[in-house]
C-alpha cells in the first residue's frame, strides 16, 4: 500500500480565462480569488464545486510561462493535483513498484496554497502530477495585487 494522497483539483492551461470562467460560472462552480504567482510565473484561480472536482485555472502571466508549450495546442487539462503529507514517501513508494517517475519542478511555495509547497512530477503513461505538501508551512508570500492593495490602504 503506498502513502495516502487525496485527489485535490484538476489544472486548466487556458491563454486567457474568460470562457472557461463563463463555461465553469455555467456549471455553477465558484470561483476564487485570481492570483498571479510569480515563483511559477502563472496566473491562478481555483474553482471550487460541491459535488464536481474542483478546477484551477491557470494563464500566463508576463513573459515566458511554464504553460506556454502547453497552450501551443489549445486549452487543456494538463495536470491532476493531489495532496500528501509525505510526497517523498509517495514518490518512493512509487518507484519500488517500477512506476517512472520524472521530478518536473521540486517543491516550491505556491501563492494560491496559502504558501504551501508544491512539486510537478512527469509520470510515465500518464502525464504530469502536482502534489500539493500538506506538511509543509503555509508561508506569507503575497501576489502582486495583495502587494499593490497593502500599499494602497497604507497610503
Amino acid at each position: 500500500m503506498s502513502p495516502a494522497l487525496t485527489f485535490h483539483h484538476h489544472g486548466l492551461a487556458v491563454s486567457v480565462p474568460d470562457e472557461a470562467y463563463r463555461f465553469l460560472d455555467a456549471l455553477g462552480y465558484a470561483r476564487g480569488e485570481a492570483l498571479y504567482d510569480p515563483l511559477q510565473r502563472v496566473n491562478l484561480a481555483l474553482w471550487m464545486h460541491d459535488a464536481l472536482p474542483a478546477v484551477e485555472v491557470v494563464w500566463p502571466g508576463e513573459g515566458a510561462s511554464p504553460i506556454d508549450r502547453i497552450l501551443r495546442h489549445g486549452p487543456s487539462i494538463y495536470h491532476t493535483c493531489y495532496a500528501t503529507h509525505d510526497a517523498n514517501a509517495w514518490l518512493e513508494a512509487m518507484a519500488r513498484k517500477e512506476i517512472e517517475i520524472v521530478t518536473v519542478s521540486a517543491p516550491t511555495p505556491a501563492i494560491l496554497f496559502g504558501g504551501q509547497k508544491v512539486s510537478f512530477h512527469m509520470v510515465y503513461g500518464v502525464g504530469l502530477v502536482e502534489l500539493l505538501h500538506l506538511d509543509t508551512a503555509p508561508t506569507h508570500i503575497r501576489s502582486e495585487t495583495q502587494a499593490a492593495a497593502t500599499v494602497a490602504a497604507t497610503a
